[in-house]
């Protein structure tokens, strides 16, 4: 019995030396603003691929999510290198004026440029 006291007010001893206070109940974890909109961004991202052709979705998604080279990617598609080139570049240049994703002045100035 007495080893268990020692036990007890030695391990006590040890949570105050670290600062460590015991709770009823955990804090609750603060996220900055910053993580929150990177979570919103993040979902509208995913958003906008999802307007996008399927095949432009495919060659950015595993080009830039995936990190795959081009020739992996032409042979996951079954295609040349250059189709994976010329999807991945008309996939990217309709993400710069996805109203949902670019900023207004980008979009509405791409918008001006294409229309």
């Amino acid at each position: 019995m007495s080893r268990v006291l020692v036990n007890t007010h030695l391990s006590w001893r040890r949570r105050f030396w670290r600062r460590e206070l015991p709770t009823e109940a955990p804090p609750e974890t603060v996220v900055p603003d910053d993580q929150i909109g990177m979570t919103d961004e993040r979902a509208a991202l995913w958003a906008a691929l999802g307007r996008l052709p399927p095949r432009q979705r495919a060659v950015l998604v595993l080009r830039f999510f995936e990190d795959l080279p081009e020739s992996a990617v032409a042979e996951i598609l079954n295609c040349s290198i250059g189709t994976v080139k010329s999807q991945s570049s008309k996939a990217l240049a309709k993400l710069r004026i996805d109203p949902e994703i670019a900023p207004p002045a980008v979009a509405s100035r791409m918008e001006g440029e294409l229309g």
